[in-house]
C-alpha cells in the first residue's frame, strides 16, 4: 500500500509538472518531448541493477522498442498540444475512458459477458465527462483538441498491449529505456535543446524544474512495476488515485477551482471510475 501511494504521489507531480511546462514554461511538443525521453532515460538506468534485465536479440524485441518509442511520442506530443488548452485534472478524466476501453476488448479477447453493474459506472463516468466538456466549452477549444486527444488515448492504449506482446523478447524497463533513447536522439533536431533556457519565460529555473522531475518519474516507473508484479488490484487504483489527488490540489487553486457544472461533472466522473474499480468487490460481497 505504501508503495503504490508514493507512485500515486509522483505521478501526480510529474502530471503537475507537465502542465507548468506547457502553460509557463511555453514549451512546445517538440522540446517536451526531447525533455521527457532525454530527462528520463538517464534516471532509468541507474536504476537498471533493481529491475529485470530480460533481453532476447530478436526482431520483435526491436519491433516492440519502436512501437514504444512511437507511443511516447504520440502521448508526450500531444499532451502538449491538449494541455495548452485543458487542465491536468480533465486530461486524466479523459483517461479514464481507457479503463473501459480495456474492460470491453478484454470482454472481446476471453469471452465473458461485461457486468451490468460496471456497465452502470461507465455510463456514470461518461454522464461526468460530457459534464466537464460542456462546462469547459468556453475555455477548452475541443475542435482543436479533439485529434490530439484521440491519438493521446491511443498511445497509452497500444502502450499496454505493446509491453504485454513484448514480455517474451525483453523486459518493460529495457524496452522503455531503449525506447527514450530512440525518442531522445529523433527529436534532437527538432527540439534545439540548447535554445529551450533562451526562447523560455522561465529561462534556465523551467529547464532545471522540468528535468529534475524526471528524477522521481523514473522511480514512478519502477514504483508502478513492482506495484503490478504484487497486486494488479493496486495497480489498477493508481490513476483514478491520481484523479482524485489533482482534483482535491484544484479545489485550493482560484484558477483551477471547479464550480458548477464542472465540479458536478468532476465528482461524478470519480465517482464513476472508482465505482468501476470497486464493483468486483461490491459484486463479491
Amino acid at each position: 500500500m505504501l508503495l503504490m501511494l508514493a507512485v500515486v504521489g509522483i505521478y501526480t507531480l510529474t502530471s503537475l509538472n507537465d502542465k507548468y511546462a506547457v502553460s509557463k514554461a511555453k514549451y512546445n511538443g517538440a522540446q517536451l518531448t526531447f525533455l521527457m525521453a532525454a530527462g528520463t532515460a538517464p534516471f532509468l538506468a541507474l536504476l537498471l541493477p533493481w529491475a529485470d534485465r530480460t533481453l532476447t536479440f530478436t526482431w520483435q524485441a526491436v519491433v516492440c522498442i519502436l512501437l514504444i518509442a512511437l507511443s511516447k511520442y504520440l502521448e508526450f506530443g500531444m499532451s502538449a498540444r491538449i494541455l495548452e488548452d485543458m487542465s491536468a485534472f480533465e486530461l486524466k478524466a479523459w483517461v479514464g475512458i481507457l479503463l473501459f476501453v480495456s474492460y470491453f476488448t478484454d470482454a472481446v479477447m476471453y469471452g465473458f459477458s461485461p457486468d451490468p453493474l460496471k456497465i452502470l459506472f461507465i455510463v456514470l463516468t461518461t454522464a461526468g465527462l460530457a459534464m466537464i466538456a460542456i462546462s469547459g466549452r468556453g475555455k477548452v477549444n475541443y475542435k482543436k483538441i479533439a485529434l490530439p486527444l484521440l491519438l493521446y488515448l491511443a498511445a497509452r492504449f497500444g502502450y499496454g498491449f505493446v509491453m504485454k506482446w513484448a514480455e517474451p523478447y525483453i523486459s518493460s524497463t529495457l524496452t522503455l529505456l531503449f525506447a527514450l533513447i530512440v525518442l531522445a536522439a529523433v527529436m534532437l533536431p527538432a527540439a534545439k535543446p540548447w535554445r529551450i533556457p533562451k526562447e523560455s519565460p522561465e529561462h534556465m529555473k523551467g529547464l532545471l524544474i522540468v528535468v529534475l522531475c524526471k528524477i522521481p518519474n523514473a522511480f514512478g516507473l519502477m514504483g508502478e512495476n513492482a506495484v503490478a508484479a504484487e497486486s494488479l488490484t493496486n495497480f489498477s487504483f493508481i490513476p483514478p488515485m491520481i484523479l482524485i489527488v489533482i482534483f482535491i490540489i484544484g479545489l485550493f487553486s482560484k484558477s483551477t477551482r471547479p464550480t458548477g457544472l464542472n465540479l458536478a461533472g468532476s465528482v461524478i466522473c470519480i465517482a464513476g471510475i472508482l465505482g468501476f474499480q470497486l464493483a468486483d468487490i461490491i459484486i463479491g460481497a
